[in-house]
């Protein structure tokens, strides 16, 4: 059974990879993929997003990934790096993240 990080963002960590996350998004609901990575990436980082600045900008365009997925209807993903994070975004509504300082991941 995952442990629940967040009832909000939906946010689990695996419960066989110490350091891996997986959160959802629906590609047809009205919460974008960059709000779902932001609020994933406060929820693993333990910050309000609200309060602190998750700089997804300086590594990829968030209205560049929310366009990407907002109308996909093929099999795309995506993975970039922010804050020592690993972020995997799937277009079936799938992301993953990987904390590298203590994933034991592949």
């Amino acid at each position: 059974m995952e442990n629940d990080i967040s009832d909000s963002s939906g946010l689990t960590e695996a419960p066989d990879r110490s350091g891996v996350y997986r959160a959802t998004y629906d590609p047809k609901g009205q919460t974008t993929v960059s709000d779902t990575v932001i609020a994933a990436i406060a929820e693993v980082a333990g910050v309000d997003p609200t309060q602190t600045v998750i700089p997804l900008s300086e590594t990829i365009d968030p209205d560049a990934l929310d366009a990407l997925f907002a109308d996909c209807e093929g099999d795309a993903q995506v993975t970039f790096r922010v804050c020592g994070l690993e972020v995997l975004v799937r277009s079936d509504g799938r992301v993953r993240i990987v904390d590298e300082s203590v994933s034991d991941a592949e």
